[in-house]
């Protein structure tokens, strides 16, 4: 009998030991041949922190551009964490999309990836977790790192209610319940 394992994802990065999660996502020039630090380990690090309730974790993801925009990124980050699932039964669909050059908003990114997984509780409530992060921009390397995270429930998903962000390109953390 053979058993066929198949993982796909975004799996692309450079990985230096010596560099913070935080550090290594900053970092410009990806190696898109390397596979030691990519989305997964990117949804890896924001879950980790998430279940750990450790916010400073989670700040240091964000780019320098959103550090700097958003001034209220701690409180939200705060937020996020309250409002984060304590009861999960299990991660599923987990996945990335990929923008080799992507405009949004009035901003162009040369590299933009939107890493997601669904979250299912043991009540049944179900959550999208969905990052944008911006991997490379050669015109504005500050811009380089986390730029959102969104928390969204089922029903917010449903009612299409989790995109008010998106229209101005704001850099944050939402959580639509």
């Amino acid at each position: 009998m053979i058993t066929l394992v198949l993982c796909s994802g975004c799996l692309n990065g450079r990985h230096d030991p010596n560099l913070s999660i935080g550090e290594q996502i900053k970092t410009r020039h990806y190696d898109h041949n390397a596979k030691d630090f990519g989305k997964n380990e990117l949804l890896d690090e924001i879950l980790a922190a998430s279940y750990e309730q450790d916010s400073d974790r989670i700040l240091e993801l964000f780019s320098d551009h959103a550090l700097e925009e958003d001034e209220n990124l701690e409180d939200e980050i705060t937020l996020y964490l309250e409002s984060f699932p304590e009861d999960i039964d299990e991660l599923y669909n987990r996945g990335c999309s990929e923008f080799g050059s992507h405009n949004r908003g009035s901003s162009e990114y040369f590299y933009l990836y939107q890493p997601v997984v669904w979250i299912k509780c043991d009540n049944g409530d179900v959550y999208l977790l969905e990052v944008i992060w911006i991997e490379g921009d050669s015109e504005n390397p500050e811009r380089q790192g986390i730029h959102s995270i969104q928390l969204i429930s089922m029903k917010a998903y449903e009612d299409n209610d989790h995109t008010i962000h998106r229209e101005d390109d704001r850099p944050g953390v939402y959580v639509y319940e």
